[in-house]
């Protein structure tokens, strides 16, 4: 799926919702899959070293567990989000707080509110 600086992109069908975030040497970051929702996307940047990623988690959300493709940064701007680790567990992050997951990290994200979450998620291809 290409995706340029600026676009908005949401896909979805009544039962799933797959989103992937395209990353350096062409390889794909499965974010997650979403049970009767839209995940709202929406790329701020994109460039050699740096993607940046508006998030829209509707209520309800269960991404899919995955490595971690790149060393990335979920920070919530509205709303609860919830991130579970192998190995560490669950963090349930606030408006204002970050978390972080190394390259190959393995983890997945709820939105375990009846409210939608909005997260800036920064991914540094560099790494």
């Amino acid at each position: 799926m290409g995706m340029g600086t600026g676009s908005v992109v949401a896909r979805g069908i009544v039962l799933v919702v797959a989103i992937v975030v395209s990353v350096a040497g062409g390889g794909h970051f499965p974010l997650g899959t979403v049970v009767a929702a839209l995940v709202g996307e929406k790329v701020l940047l994109d460039n050699q070293r740096v993607m940046t990623i508006e998030y829209v988690f509707p209520a309800g959300f269960k991404g899919e567990e995955h490595a971690a493709v790149a060393d990335e940064f979920a920070y919530v701007l509205d709303g609860e989000f919830a991130v579970v680790t192998k190995g560490k567990g669950k963090r349930t992050l606030r408006p204002g707080e970050v978390e972080y997951a190394a390259k190959g990290t393995i983890h997945y994200s709820l939105n375990e509110t009846g409210k939608p979450s909005r997260v800036l998620v920064v991914l540094l291809k560099g790494s």
